[in-house]
């Protein structure tokens, strides 16, 4: 179903809000949504498209199902990492039944290939994401991620205390160095803590894999790259939910990002042991 009716204004905080200047569409089937939403990277404020979609769900003309990558673009050579403290669920992807979404929209698209997980976005402006139909409060994440094809004007990470496709938090960073903790609350995205993304020499910039850590404790947001912090930010909105994947461009589309070694740990007993030591 199609609601042209909704639009989005700048609102006093310089985010998009509803109900204003331009026409956008909501297509909801099932749990599936695509929004028109904003968000700021390095100054410069981005229109996005917001999409969730999930197995057998039709969005739009285009039907979510297993996703044609085509070629192998890359062979996951990569040695399984070691296994983080607390652990209670990990997937190298190596099974394509392990939970996590197969579709192809017209924006993009989310599918296993070759033991390791990929999302797409073609078009501008866009976030894909999947996630694995769980629900923790206090959890951490842990992904190995690289950009496979696409502009270095990316961004990519992890997803905790998912809500609904307007209310969630999530990790990222970008193939040009730059990180961000994010609280997207009624649709609009927010960097706690910042005005923009920031950049870091600790990331990894080009083609070079990160290892992307997202831990979220009581009302603590901890971002980790390459096991150093990168930032910790306090909200109290959501203090459970789903976790996943997401993915995204911005001004040039074609983004392609392969996920490997995933991981959820018990971030209560990995925080008590530190209290102890």
């Amino acid at each position: 179903m199609i609601n042209s009716n909704i639009g989005w204004e700048i609102s006093k905080n310089e985010f998009y809000s509803e109900n204003a200047f331009s026409k956008i569409f909501d297509a909801v089937v099932h749990r599936t949504i695509i929004n028109v939403m904003a968000i700021y990277k390095k100054h410069i404020r981005q229109i996005r498209h917001f999409i969730v979609c999930s197995m057998g769900i039709l969005l739009l003309a285009s039907s979510c199902s297993i996703l044609p990558f085509g070629e192998v673009l890359f062979s996951n050579s990569e040695s399984v990492s070691t296994q983080p403290t607390g652990t209670i669920f990990y997937d190298d992807f190596s099974s394509t039944t392990s939970g996590w979404d197969r579709s192809e929209t017209d924006l993009g698209g989310a599918d296993y290939m070759d033991g390791s997980y990929h999302i797409l976005i073609d078009e501008k402006n866009t976030d894909y994401f999947s996630t694995l139909y769980r629900n923790y409060s206090d959890i951490g994440l842990q992904v190995d991620a690289r950009r496979i094809d696409g502009p270095y004007d990316n961004n990519f990470g992890l997803i905790c205390r998912y809500q609904d496709e307007k209310n969630f938090y999530a990790g990222m960073i970008s193939s040009d160095g730059y990180f961000g903790i994010f609280k997207i609350e009624n649709g609009e995205y927010k960097i706690l803590g910042h005005d923009t993304m920031v950049f870091s020499e600790l990331i990894s910039a080009g083609d070079t894999g990160n290892r992307i850590k997202l831990d979220c404790y009581q009302d603590f947001l901890f971002l980790y790259v390459n096991d150093s912090l990168l930032d910790v930010q306090q909200d109290k909105t959501f203090g459970s939910g789903d976790v996943g994947l997401i993915a995204g461009s911005f001004e040039v589309s074609g983004v392609h990002i392969m996920f490997d070694n995933f991981y959820l740990t018990d971030i209560t007993q990995t925080m008590n042991q530190e209290k102890q030591q």
